[in-house]
């Protein structure tokens, strides 16, 4: 009996893990929130399409614990851009600015080229530092998108995770 149950026992906890971790395989759970990291480089606006075509966004930060769980070993394009006014920069997923920037990475978001900087990374040689960019740059990145359990509670408006 027990050789008969074990198979469904697995099956049935791996299913609850994965539901209570609440992202799609391959993807990983931090803060209530789900991401993956690509490799392969492309622009901000390629970037960002192939996210939202995983329903997701380029990764936003909103604390200092998000930003060394997304800090990688290569230059990644975060969700912030000063594209409609210059020195404006917010993030585009609609994110809340939670975390402020500190003056210091402010300092670095400074149009090295003088113009056509509008997209930002986080350069994984200076510590998770930001940078302003050129858009069209090809780079890594990062998708984030919000927990399964995320996804269900704001559809249903009042279900406890």
């Amino acid at each position: 009996l027990a050789a008969l149950l074990l198979p469904t026992v697995k099956f049935i906890v791996s299913s609850v893990l994965s539901v209570v971790q609440g992202c799609t395989e391959g993807w990983m759970e931090f803060m209530g929130s789900c991401y993956i990291h690509f490799d392969e480089r492309e622009t901000w606006t390629s970037a960002e399409q192939h996210c939202q075509e995983l329903n997701s966004h380029l990764v936003s930060i909103s604390s200092q614990q998000e930003q060394e769980f997304v800090k990688s070993d290569a230059y990644t394009f975060l969700n912030y851009l000063d594209q409609d006014v210059q020195n404006q920069f917010r993030w585009t997923d609609g994110s809340p600015l939670v975390r402020t920037p500190s003056s210091e990475i402010l300092s670095k978001l400074n149009n090295y080229f003088s113009t056509g900087e509008d997209c930002v990374v986080m350069i994984w040689h200076e510590d998770g530092q930001w940078n302003d960019v050129p858009c069209n740059y090809h780079l890594p990145f990062t998708c984030k998108s919000g927990s399964e359990c995320q996804d269900v509670r704001q559809q249903q408006r009042s279900l406890p995770c």
